[in-house]
C-alpha cells in the first residue's frame, strides 16, 4: 500500500476504464455460453435430451452468431454500473481496513491479506 492517504494516488479514469473493460471482455467471452446453459435450463419434453453441442449448433444454424449474444445488451446495462460500484467499495474499504489493521504489530502480507478480505466481503455486499 502506498504511503499516502486515501486512493489520491488512484488513476481514478484508468481505473474504471480498465476495470469495467475487462469484466465486459469477460462478459463477451462467456455470454455464449450462458446462452446455451440458459437454453438447456429451460428445455422441455423431447428437448430436454438435447445437450451443449446440439444446442450449440442449432442456435448458430436458426440465429447465427448474434443468437449466440442474446440478452449481452441488458446483461452490460446492468452489470457495469454494479461493477463500478464494487470497484469503488472495493477501493475505497481496501484503504479504510488497512488503517484498521495498521495498529496491530502484523506482517504487510498479513495486513494486505485482512484489508482485502474486508473489502472484498464489504464490496460484494454493496453491488
Amino acid at each position: 500500500m502506498p504511503k499516502s492517504t486515501g486512493t489520491k494516488w488512484l488513476d481514478k479514469t484508468k481505473f474504471y476504464v480498465v476495470g469495467a473493460g475487462l469484466f465486459t471482455g469477460f462478459t463477451v467471452g462467456l455470454s455464449p455460453v450462458s446462452v446455451i446453459k440458459t437454453r438447456l435450463q429451460v428445455a422441455s419434453g423431447d428437448a430436454v435430451e438435447r445437450n451443449t453441442s446440439s444446442v450449440f449448433k442449432g442456435l448458430l444454424k436458426t440465429d447465427g452468431i448474434p443468437g449466440l449474444y442474446r440478452g449481452f445488451g441488458t446483461v452490460i446495462t446492468g452489470a457495469v454500473p454494479a461493477r463500478i460500484i464494487f470497484l469503488t467499495a472495493l477501493e475505497t474499504t481496501k484503504v479504510a481496513a488497512f488503517k484498521m489493521v495498521e495498529p496491530f504489530k502484523l506482517s504487510e502480507p498479513t495486513k494486505a491479506a485482512i484489508a482485502n478480505g474486508i473489502a472484498g466481503m464489504t464490496s460484494s455486499l454493496f453491488s
